[in-house]
């Protein structure tokens, strides 16, 4: 078991039944975000101010300075790469497009949520 098992991972409202999706999760320190269809590919964690760098960033269509990761156009998908593993997590249109759009709605804003309150029991 992983890490990565315990987080209270969420979808976008706008995926499709939360299929092949962006996935979130807070942790005790940041977010963490991987592909629901391939959960194996691994995370990327992001310390809280560094993830509202991302949102922003994302939700803007602005140059990656976040830090962490960058984020990248092939074609119609997005590349999401971190700056220090080899993790590299590609979305297609509609799954990018629907995180972008919980995004904007602010569902992925852990910053006021309590340390403990993240994590599953």
């Amino acid at each position: 078991m992983t890490i990565a098992d315990n987080l209270a991972w969420r979808t976008s409202t706008r995926s499709s039944n939360g299929e092949k999706c962006v996935e979130v999760a807070p942790t005790a320190d940041g977010v963490a975000i991987r592909h629901s269809k391939h959960p194996d590919a691994g995370t990327i964690t992001f310390p809280t101010a560094e993830w509202a760098t991302f949102i922003r960033e994302a939700c803007n269509d602005l140059p990656s300075a976040n830090g962490v990761a960058t984020i990248t156009e092939i074609g119609t998908d997005t590349v999401i790469k971190s700056r220090s593993t080899a993790v590299e997590l590609r979305f297609d249109e509609g799954e990018w497009s629907a995180f972008i759009a919980g995004a904007n709605d602010g569902e992925f804003d852990f910053t006021c949520q309590p340390a403990a309150a993240r994590r599953i029991a």
